[in-house]
């Protein structure tokens, strides 16, 4: 892994964990053993540019994740259903520590942060088109409602589990969409 790969993926775990705020320039430097000076070379803005990298290549990579299990789903329900077991896997294998970074971080950042901000509408807005595809490819004709309203589901499932530390949230969502 070289040093730019090994900042951002230090730096999505930080702040999965502890959130924009919580998540020091210095304590990405100890983690990823890199120096002030190497960091700055790839992200000279540095924390806000670097947050907002580590935005897009998650989200990017979860799209195409969300596209990848559809890709192997028999039908609408299973693909839907794929997904929520993939993000109950994911918040349950991380003991609840960790969300989604685009609802972590988007949920932080104040008004006074528009590049941030308007990059968090963009991401979910690619989520939400990601989704849209799948209600669209099998004819649902509320396909944007209804992938919305998924979508609005599966956040809030993701928000409540890892705050309430359990996964009956997205347990509920399993057999609303399998049913």
């Amino acid at each position: 892994m070289n040093t730019r790969d090994k900042i951002i993926k230090t730096t999505i775990d930080l702040l999965l964990e502890k959130g924009f705020h919580g998540t020091r320039i210095n304590e990405v430097l100890k983690r990823s053993k890199i120096s002030k000076g190497s960091l700055y070379y790839y992200f000279p803005e540095g924390k806000e540019q670097l947050c907002k990298e580590c935005l897009k290549l998650f989200t990017i990579k979860l799209s195409l994740e969300y596209k990848k299990l559809f890709t192997n789903a028999a039908n609408l329900e299973d693909g839907l259903y794929r997904i929520i077991t993939y993000t109950k896997h994911k918040i349950e294998q991380s003991e609840y520590a960790t969300g989604s970074l685009l609802i972590n971080v988007s949920q932080e950042i104040d008004s006074d942060n528009k590049e941030i901000q308007k990059l968090c509408k963009e991401l979910f807005e690619l989520i939400i088109t990601t989704i849209e595809s799948f209600f669209f490819q099998y004819n649902i004709q509320t396909w944007k409602q209804s992938a919305r309203s998924f979508v609005l589901k599966l956040n809030g499932a993701i928000i409540l589990s890892k705050a309430c530390k359990t996964s009956v949230f997205l347990n509920d969502l399993i057999e609303e969409y399998s049913a």
